[in-house]
């Protein structure tokens, strides 16, 4: 699940301006996001001018941030340089849309920019409807397969259940829910096949039916009898002074579980026979890490973030960021999946953008040396999350829905939602 999770309450505030290398970028892109709400334009730019200096270059969440202030200030000549470096990205935001703009709109320079930004957003299709759910305020999250018994298993974050849909016939029939199990908001989901388990991760939030401020910080890491759903266990990480929140889930072949920890800033692992999840990694408490993946040789893990994609060497436990050509962005990647050597992800976190890419790896696996959109904009995308490869297929959720909440755990009405839809991608195509 992306979200901006930018902590600017647990970040010392900015006192000079200046940026402040012990202080993380999106501390300062709070601030800033924060001085523009009161409409104190100035101070916003000031404190996005620091996120900048500190952040990847070019991040695609500061030019966004920036182009808005600039339009705030009138300084119109920034907003379009700030603008340019966005759309040098491949990225068009709400740019076309927005009440924010309108003064960009109204510009006689838009009219160079009006094209190359409807190119951006024009959809691009690769995938058909593998299935839909019933429940229009489902919400969800995560989806795996049982190559066992051909069933799909897709996770709700609202109705803190599991849902499983039989691949030949179609049906859709409920598995296991918090009345058995304990969940929270169901987030990763994992089906072990060899030892009959699924593995499931939930987490606290203000998207769960019953929601309560106490619940932010939980998760758990469930593991079910993977045939009948019933619950083995329920485990919790070891303590961490901001909480918790498990997000993505991958297995190796030796049965061992890695979990990212968004709140915490880390990877977890779980061996079994263990009654502990343990540390595995520190990748950074404000970076937000989200999807994670294999690389194609099992020898290291990819981990998305707020930053892009790091890649851990899984016996060094050496954490490298993954490089990429200067026209694309590998910011705000939810789900994150391996085909043929190649990293599958589903991209949400930017304002706009709503894409799955397939990022074609250097041999080394150190780098993006290119990527193809499969699919981008599609009339049923409302915030894509994650995905499963079932053989040379993509299955991934195409409508969380996860923006039409009206409060913590609140959906909007039932008539104003769409149901659940679940697309297939053709990898092999």
């Amino acid at each position: 699940m992306v979200a901006l999770l930018l902590c600017a309450a647990l970040a010392r505030p900015s006192t000079d301006g200046a940026a402040d290398a012990t202080r993380p970028w999106p501390a300062y892109f709070d601030d800033g996001m924060a001085a523009l709400a009161r409409d104190d334009a100035p101070a916003a730019l000031a404190q996005f001018d620091s996120a900048s200096r500190l952040a990847p270059p070019n991040h695609p969440l500061v030019l966004y941030a920036q182009t808005r202030a600039y339009v705030r200030a009138a300084r119109l000549d920034d907003a379009f340089r700030s603008m340019s470096l966005l759309v040098d990205k491949g990225v068009a935001a709400d740019l076309l849309v927005s009440p924010a703009f309108d003064a960009l709109r109204d510009d006689p320079r838009w009219a160079v920019w009006q094209p190359r930004l409807q190119a951006l957003v024009d959809p691009v299709q690769h995938s058909v409807v593998a299935f839909r759910l019933n429940e229009a305020d489902f919400f969800p999250e995560a989806i795996t397969y049982d190559r066992g018994s051909r069933r799909f298993l897709v996770g709700s974050l609202f109705k803190r259940k599991i849902v499983v849909i039989d691949e030949i016939s179609g049906r859709v029939a409920d598995y296991a829910t918090w009345r058995e199990s304990g969940f929270l908001s169901v987030l990763g989901l994992g089906a072990d096949n060899t030892r009959g388990a699924l593995y499931v991760l939930s987490a606290g939030g203000a998207e769960m039916q019953g929601y309560r401020p106490e619940f932010d910080g939980q998760s758990f890491l469930h593991r079910l009898q993977l045939s009948s759903g019933r619950q083995v266990s329920r485990l919790t990480p070891p303590a961490a002074a901001g909480g918790h929140l498990l997000n993505a889930i991958v297995q190796a072949p030796d049965g061992t579980i890695y979990m990212t920890d968004s709140k915490a800033g880390r990877l977890y692992r779980w061996r079994p026979g263990s009654t502990a999840i343990e540390p595995f990694v520190a990748l950074g408490t404000y970076v937000y890490p989200n999807g994670l993946a294999w690389s194609g040789d099992g020898r290291a893990l990819y981990v998305a973030h707020l930053d892009g994609i790091s890649r851990v060497d899984v016996r060094t436990r050496d954490v490298s960021l993954v490089g990429h050509p200067a026209s694309m962005t590998l910011v705000g990647i939810d789900g994150l999946s391996e085909y043929r050597g190649d990293l599958i992800a589903v991209q949400n976190g930017v304002p706009g953008m709503s894409r799955v890419v397939r990022l074609h790896l250097t041999s080394d696996g150190s780098n993006v040396r290119s990527m193809d959109l499969l699919d981008t904009n599609l009339p049923d995308h409302d915030m894509p999350t994650s995905g499963v490869v079932v053989g040379d297929g993509f299955y991934y959720v195409a409508n969380s829905q996860l923006r039409r909440f009206t409060a913590p755990g609140v959906p909007a009405p039932v008539a104003q939602l769409q149901k659940p839809v679940i697309r297939r991608i053709n990898l092999a195509g």
